[in-house]
């Protein structure tokens, strides 16, 4: 079987975490997370995330570096096919949207087109249950990802 790797997108800005709620595929459909997509054959994590956000968000992404440990995603629904994989790996990435955008917050831009995504929001990282349900390992992975930002003073001044 074929290794399947998701790559997660952690966008903070201003101790807020971007966060999506995935319409499709139906077994996801409804649930929050880290916006992000699967890894496409001959494709590498940083080029899947870029392709996830112009394609879902209409806006360009930078992948600045991998942070924490990877974490399994149990019954993934692998694209492109009918079937479940038993598991796929989870990679976060810590990402930046354009500095010169600027993006209503209170509103969650940027907007998803509706297709992977039907909703956005920017979260405050001591309120992450602001929006529910979450997946369960994206939910676990937003908590590490806000303590590692409270602890990292270059990424909030980055911001």
């Amino acid at each position: 079987m074929t290794e399947v790797v998701v790559a997660g997108a952690a966008i903070i800005r201003g101790f807020q975490l971007f966060v999506a709620r995935r319409a499709r595929p139906q077994t996801m459909s409804g649930y929050w997370e880290l916006p992000g997509d699967e890894v496409g054959a001959g494709e590498d994590e940083n080029a899947a995330l870029q392709r996830e956000f112009v394609k879902e968000f209409s806006v360009s992404l930078r992948t600045v570096d991998r942070i924490l440990s990877d974490r399994r995603l149990q019954n993934w629904p692998s694209e492109g096919t009918d079937d479940t994989v038993d598991a796929a790996t989870l990679r976060v990435w810590r990402c930046q949207l354009p500095s010169e955008a600027t993006f209503d917050t209170t509103v969650g831009d940027p907007r998803p087109n509706g297709y992977s995504y039907d909703d956005s929001a920017w979260l405050d990282i001591d309120n992450l249950d602001a929006v529910g349900p979450w997946r369960d390992e994206h939910r676990l992975m937003a908590d590490e990802v806000a303590d590692y930002y409270r602890n990292d003073d270059i990424w909030q001044q980055a911001d």
